[in-house]
């Protein structure tokens, strides 16, 4: 939305799971409960919602576990923890907002 800092950083085409890219560039992926509650990757908690604005193409198709996390939520939200970035065979821009909210 322009309103927060921006983290430019470039990863291989599907060697890397988005939550760990946020991790090792250090951006604070979690609002005050993922950070009390989150499962560490596992994908059962829900808590680490990204919502991708530009590059869903470019990232790997949704889980079971997203499926049934997000069945209520835009399409446009994934969990970090389960998007892998690319799938060895693409490349370009994937531009992510964390903490989505819902828009009314």
């Amino acid at each position: 939305d322009g309103k927060g800092d921006v983290l430019k950083t470039s990863v291989k085409s599907g060697e890397k799971v988005l939550r760990n890219v946020m991790r090792e560039n250090k951006l604070e992926l979690y609002g005050l409960y993922g950070k009390l509650m989150n499962c560490g990757g596992g994908g059962s908690c829900g808590t680490c919602i990204v919502e991708i604005l530009e590059g869903q193409e470019l990232l790997s198709q949704p889980t079971s576990a997203e499926k049934k996390h997000l069945k209520q939520k835009p399409g446009t939200w994934r969990l970090a923890c389960q998007t892998i970035v690319g799938d060895k065979s693409n490349a370009g821009r994937v531009v992510v907002q964390r903490l989505p909210q819902k828009k009314k």
